[in-house]
């Protein structure tokens, strides 16, 4: 079950990361969009690996859903925030 939840909502909570940055770099650093999804596409493995090893070294599940649900969920709001004002 471990397993499962860290590929599958490590999987989820990274791709919701890269949309953040893909879409926050270019307001934040003036990056062109393509490079700035290039970027977020490359920095997206790191991000995939750490959540891969905090995944696995969290103690319980429990915490482990949360931990995911809760970087994707505050991923998700700041992705909705910034394409509502200048995304």
């Amino acid at each position: 079950l471990r397993v499962i939840t860290v590929v599958v909502g490590g999987y989820g909570a990274t791709s919701v990361i890269v949309a953040l940055l893909a879409v926050g770099l270019p307001l934040s650093t003036g990056l062109a969009r393509s490079e700035a999804v290039v970027l977020a596409s490359m920095l997206g493995f790191l991000i995939y690996l750490a959540l891969l090893l905090w995944g696995f070294s969290v103690q319980k599940l429990s915490r482990l859903v949360l931990g995911l649900s809760g970087f994707a969920a505050v991923a998700l709001a700041l992705v909705a925030l910034l394409h509502r004002h200048g995304g």
